[in-house]
């Protein structure tokens, strides 16, 4: 099973459009797959998750979307020249054990011209650490508010084919 996870807390994100269209690729393509935004991270995880007083919602979380997935992709939006701090919480509030020995793919996405390109770099650095296999093709979907249109739909058919083809590469990573 492949998980997506949209890396932002923010409601009503681009990350949240690619991640729910790229989901929708590898479905096509036959891939079992779920879709998780850390919007949904319950409000108070972040205190009592860090000290080893796991809620049962974090468990769940976990358990549906990180123990039972092979392969994870982190569609990651630019928030400072990197990632957003909510997805490093997660990932420290979760046991690297769960993560460890998975693949992973990252898909960055910003309003600028570079894709987050930087924060691509800083999320393989710790994927790495954490025993991670992260595949070489990263999109960096740049200018990002010019591929979705007014429905939240990607039309840009360059995206599609890049997203297409990463997701035919995470299936046979």
């Amino acid at each position: 099973m492949i998980t997506v996870i949209s890396a932002t807390n923010r409601a009503g994100s681009k990350s949240e459009v690619v991640a729910s269209g790229y989901t929708a690729i590898l479905k096509t393509k036959g891939a079992e797959t779920s879709l998780f935004a850390l919007k949904n991270l319950p409000e108070d995880f972040i205190y009592p998750e860090m000290y080893g007083k796991r809620s049962l919602a974090l468990e769940e979380i976990l358990d549906q979307f990180i123990v039972k997935a092979e392969k994870i992709v982190f569609v990651i939006p630019e928030y400072n020249g990197s990632y957003p701090g909510i997805l490093k919480t997660f990932l420290d509030a979760a046991h690297p054990k769960f993560f460890r020995g998975k693949k992973a793919g990252i898909i960055g996405v910003s309003e600028g011209h570079t894709g987050n390109l930087r924060g691509q770099e800083h999320l393989t650095g710790v994927l790495h650490y954490m025993r991670m296999m992260v595949h070489f093709l990263q999109p960096k979907l740049s200018n990002i508010d010019k591929v979705i249109n007014e429905h939240s739909e990607i039309t840009d058919e360059r995206t599609l084919r890049l997203l297409g083809e990463h997701a035919d590469q995470m299936i046979s990573f």
